[in-house]
Formats: structure tokens, C-alpha cells, sequence
């Protein structure tokens, strides 16, 4: 089946995991599935049980990944750093400044290889929405290499810094700009550094349409989870836009956008944008896994379970 047919309705989600406590973000791997925590670490989910926390001392969990030693790279949203958490659940602090300065509003890491992570900040700002109300458009990414050792701004200037992701080629890294409605990618250079930021796909994903999780599927396609939209959507390699699921609040959507739109918006908005009884409420990470790897898990805000859907065969 070609990507640009493939839609989803409401009665095609199910559900795994329950008692999960904000969601934000999913990882899976080979030994199981993994959601950010509220209660301060990292959660491996049970289908039928209640979840297994992994870590502690954390703000906001929010974004993570989890790199080849089996220890994550979590995102601290509301203590501005970047943490550790060992296999065993020690957790400690890898980075909260460069040069002396605060980090800002720290949303993912990611994980690429054994040492070297790419972490996006939102803004400089602390709590993120601080940029509703402000033109400065001040998000970045940071390469983070020797356990927190070393580290360098590389990118710059980005209109609110969501989730990075690198391609699976490993040419690119990929970054969904949320205020900017649209997705950004840096080609990745020999030494580490990023080459010039491009656009892939559209200068706008649409009205409203703030990008917040990013992945790949096994064909290549870019999957985008849109919070504000309760939606999904689908970038396929060549950057053409295809819209798999929507579920606005079309009031909601039209305030928050306008806020965006004018720098006077305010947190109460997003709140407003959940869908009151669809599938997804604020979705904010995808990720795909199960035996066939066709099983896709959907981080939510607002859902003590993972929303799930599958992929048909053969998807291009």
C-alpha cells in the first residue's frame, strides 16, 4: 500500500499499557516498552500491569532514548538538563549549562551511538511557554559527546526545538520545529557538526499543525505527530505532506494558532486542543515496534495507556 492512502479512523486505535502517568514520549527495543514518567524516570509498560518505573529525581521526564549500553538519555522539562539513568536506575545529572549558562527548556535526547547525543532545547526560557509570548526565536541543539564532558551548540535560531531524530541513513538530523509548523534537517558532517539547516517537505505543515514527536517507519516515511491537531502525519521520502489521522478541536486549534501567530498566546490553549473522547489527546511521540516492527505506539499527554495502530504490509 502506498503511504498516501493509508488513513486511520477512530475504531482502528487500540490501546496498551495502563496506569501510565504523562506519557510523553516512547522507545522501544528489544526488551520492551519504554514511556517517560511523571513520577521521575523512565517506565517500562505492561500490557496488563500497572508500569515499572526506572530512575528518580527527574522534572518533567519528557523526551529519551536509550543507547547501547542500555542506559537512557532523558530530558528534564522542568529542571533544564540533561539526566542518566542506568541500567540499574541510577540516575544523575550529565548536563544542565554550556559555558556557564543555563540550558534552557531541555525537551529530547537523542541517542546516537554509544557516546555521542543530540539533545534539543525549546528556547532558552524556563518553562517552555514562556515563548508564546515573545518574537526571539531561540531554540537549539546541542551535540553532547564523553558523558556530558564535552558539548557545542551546533544548531541555532529554531522556533521551539521539539524532538530530533537522525535518519537512518545517518546522513541527516532531523528536528521538528513546533512553533515554526514545519521540520527542519542538517546534514550531519564527518567531524560531527551540522551542515546548513533545510526544510524538508513544506514551509508550513499547516495552519496549526505544530509538530511535536518525529520518526521513521521501515519504508523511510517521516512520521509526525501533530499535539494541537490530536493528529498524525506523514512526510514520504521524496517530502510530500499526507495527513493519516486528525481529530481537532477546531476552536481550540484557531485560538492557539492565533497566539502563535501574534506572540500572545498562553499554555491554557494547548490544554484547550485535547480531543475530548477521540484516540489521541495531544499526542506528542511515535514509535514502532512489535515482532513485525508494524505496531505503532503513540506517546500521549493526556492518556494513562499508549494508543496503538497497525501498519498494513508492505507500506511504501
Amino acid at each position: 500500500m502506498r503511504i498516501s492512502d493509508f488513513k486511520l479512523a477512530a475504531s482502528d486505535f487500540a490501546t496498551f499499557g495502563r496506569g501510565l502517568r504523562r506519557p510523553e514520549c516512547v522507545w522501544i527495543d528489544a526488551e520492551a516498552v519504554w514511556v517517560s514518567d511523571e513520577r521521575g524516570g523512565v517506565a517500562r509498560v505492561r500490557a496488563d500491569d500497572e508500569p515499572e518505573l526506572r530512575g528518580s529525581g527527574i522534572a518533567d521526564p519528557n523526551g529519551f532514548s536509550r543507547r547501547p549500553d542500555g542506559s537512557f538519555v532523558v530530558a528534564g522539562l522542568s529542571d533544564g538538563a540533561l539526566h542518566l539513568i542506568a541500567r540499574d536506575g541510577a540516575t544523575r545529572r550529565m548536563l544542565d549549562s554550556i559555558d556557564g549558562k543555563a540550558l534552557g527548556t531541555v525537551n529530547y535526547a537523542c541517542a546516537d551511538g554509544l557516546d555521542r547525543i543530540w539533545v534539543s532545547v525549546m528556547t532558552r526560557a524556563l518553562p517552555w511557554h514562556a515563548a508564546l509570548t515573545t518574537t526571539v526565536t531561540d531554540g537549539y541543539i546541542v551535540r553532547v559527546e564523553d558523558n556530558g564532558a564535552h558539548c557545542s551548540i551546533v544548531a541555532d535560531g529554531l522556533d521551539l526545538t521539539n524532538e530530533v531524530k537522525v535518519s537512518p541513513d545517518g546522513r541527516y538530523l532531523y528536528a521538528a520545529e513546533t512553533f515554526g509548523c514545519r521540520i527542519a534537517r542538517f546534514p550531519i558532517r564527518a567531524d560531527g557538526s551540522l551542515g546548513a539547516k533545510e526544510i524538508f517537505g513544506p514551509s508550513s505543515l499547516g495552519r496549526g499543525a505544530f509538530p511535536d514527536g518525529i520518526t521513521f517507519d521501515a519504508a523511510g516515511n517521516l512520521w509526525i505527530t501533530t499535539i494541537c491537531q490530536n493528529g498524525l502525519i506523514v512526510l514520504d521520502p521524496k517530502g510530500n505532506l499526507h495527513v493519516v489521522f486528525s481529530d481537532p478541536v477546531d476552536a481550540a486549534v484557531d485560538a492557539i494558532a492565533r497566539g502563535v501567530e501574534e506572540r500572545n498566546g498562553a499554555l491554557e490553549q494547548l490544554g484547550a486542543c485535547a480531543s475530548p473522547d477521540g484516540p489521541l489527546r495531544l499526542p506528542t511521540s511515535i514509535a514502532f515496534g512489535a515482532r513485525d516492527g508494524r505496531t505503532a505506539f503513540v506517546g500521549n499527554l493526556l492518556s494513562p495507556h499508549l494508543p496503538t495502530f497497525r501498519l498494513p504490509q508492505n507500506l511504501a
